[in-house]
């Protein structure tokens, strides 16, 4: 008798409260795959808004005549913008399904802090979505209807995953760009996209000196990047190679895939300036050779490893210098000087100053495994 009493109360507190919570019929909601934010570059007063705002929801209804629908308002934040976008739907706009949130070029470069401090703070909002720089208007580049792809926003985001697997790039989230904007050894980075006639591809990485947008590497200069960022597996590097004893005069190129490399940084406080020593290990296999050597040829194997190790050092010691030039430490230095600093010592160094005056030493050390006879 007192458990059917007991089941009997536990039914009832069930239907009360699904009776008190919000009823969510699907149908009904509006869900933000996407968000784009620009500045109002055509401001011309204070009281016009300073953001522009877009999203993009996927339709779910079959007889909706797009797979999606975009809306756009301006606004002075980004509660404020989806609010007016609410008014603009007739479903009710939710964000647990958000997938990227694209910042234009001239937003980035005043500062997203703000912005995102918003999207981290707002408990609908998974700290996975991904943060990209849009080089130009981030709203152009999300309301185009691109042929191929029905839906803008997963395009993007299939992207962004799929160049992560190949290692040209990053899959910056809110969390990662939010952790290293407040720690004082790192600064932040994240893909950079641009539209390319009818499509859309990737453009890099953005550097961002605190939350400011001031620098890219290049796509081609993004694979020995992510080798200095981090421990790096996948992806392939392909270079020109001009091997003594060549047949071909021209058009003689490398492709080694399967890359691997991992790092180790060395602080050196005992001298001024200062000394850092990053160690670079790669390994990986031939996957292409248009050259016409024999590459069982154990002097031409050696070569071609000195080659690479050749290449890499050069691009790297570019990439540094170009971080040193704008005053980023995108690699994250600061926190081995950190490391090897008192907390004493570390507050009364001012690293955004000191950093470019750091003498960087890089090392590589290359190991083919399978030299391959693809021509």
């Amino acid at each position: 008798m007192k458990k059917r009493c007991l089941l009997f109360f536990v039914f009832i507190v069930v239907m009360v409260i699904s009776g008190c919570a919000e009823s969510r019929i699907v149908e009904k909601l509006g869900f933000a795959h996407s968000i784009a934010f620009d500045l109002n570059d055509s401001r011309k007063s204070e009281d016009d808004d300073i953001l522009i705002q877009t999203v993009e929801m996927p339709q779910i209804t079959e007889t909706a005549e797009s797979q999606r629908e975009v809306l756009t308002v301006t606004a002075n934040t980004s509660k404020e913008a989806m609010m007016k976008i609410a008014k603009k739907s007739d479903r009710q706009i939710v964000s647990g399904q958000l997938r990227t949130v694209l910042i234009g070029e001239s937003l980035a470069r005043l500062g997203i802090a703000d912005t995102l401090d918003t999207l981290f703070r707002d408990h609908e909002i998974g700290l996975n979505v991904i943060v990209i720089t849009v080089k130009g208007s981030a709203k152009q580049l999300l309301d185009v209807d691109y042929k191929e792809h029905p839906r803008t926003s997963r395009y993007i985001y299939e992207m962004i995953k799929n160049d992560k697997k190949i290692q040209t790039s990053v899959d910056t989230t809110i969390h990662h760009f939010v952790r290293d904007y407040y720690d004082d050894g790192i600064d932040p980075i994240t893909p950079l996209l641009k539209k390319s006639g009818n499509d859309v591809e990737v453009d890099g990485i953005a550097l961002f000196r605190d939350d400011q947008f001031v620098e890219h590497i290049s796509w081609k200069e993004s694979r020995v990047f992510l080798m200095l960022h981090e421990d790096y597996t996948g992806g392939n590097l392909t270079i020109d190679v001009n091997l003594q004893g060549e047949t071909k005069e021209r058009y003689t190129y490398m492709t080694f895939n399967t890359i691997s490399s991992k790092r180790k940084i060395t602080v050196d406080n005992s001298k001024t300036p200062r000394r850092v020593r990053i160690d670079l290990k790669v390994s990986g296999t031939i996957d292409e050779y248009t050259g016409g050597l024999d590459l069982t040829d154990d002097h031409i194997q050696k070569e071609i490893e000195k080659k690479l190790e050749e290449h890499i050092k050069n691009v790297a010691e570019t990439i540094v210098k170009k971080l040193q030039a704008n005053k980023v430490d995108s690699l994250g230095i600061g926190q081995y000087v950190r490391n090897s600093l008192s907390y004493k010592e570390w507050k009364k160094l001012n690293w955004r100053e000191e950093f470019p005056n750091v003498e960087i030493e890089i090392n590589v050390k290359s190991d083919i495994k399978n030299f391959g006879m693809v021509k």
